[in-house]
């Protein structure tokens, strides 16, 4: 795992993941994202697509900022919005649905992160804290 915290762009992939994003619009990525809602497991990557879109949304809906060092991140985010914000919206139930998976016992990530019992509750409350939001 490439994680040097529990934030949720605290991990190589995440950091990734938003350079992919910026590839596109933020309705593009998070549609990308509600794909893994049939799969009986969730892969590593496919969980950091959840939390990443989940954060993009969570932005584009309530204003909710994240800590990251990706160059370039906060000018595109500020960008998105007004033109997708109707279909970002619509989306948000799966993407809930896709964190809450992302908690499971369906989730690689969540099985890496109970490995380590002395960071896992603060990092199952980033996410937590972002599914709040959403249905806040």
């Amino acid at each position: 795992m490439g994680a040097w915290g529990m934030g949720v762009f605290d991990d190589d992939t995440s950091c990734d993941l938003l350079y992919e994003a910026m590839e596109t619009d933020a309705l593009s990525f998070i549609k990308k994202a509600q794909n893994h809602k049939d799969a009986e497991y969730l892969e590593y990557d496919e969980c950091h697509e959840v939390i990443v879109a989940a954060s993009i949304m969570d932005y584009i809906l309530n204003g909710t900022k994240y800590n990251h060092n990706t160059e370039g991140y906060d000018e595109w985010l500020s960008k998105q919005g007004k033109e997708g914000i109707e279909g970002i919206e619509n989306l948000k139930s799966v993407i809930s649905e896709g964190l809450r998976r992302v908690l499971s016992g369906e989730s690689e990530l969540n099985e890496l992160w109970l490995e380590n019992e002395e960071d896992y509750p603060a990092w199952k409350g980033n996410i937590e804290s972002i599914l709040s939001n959403l249905n806040g």
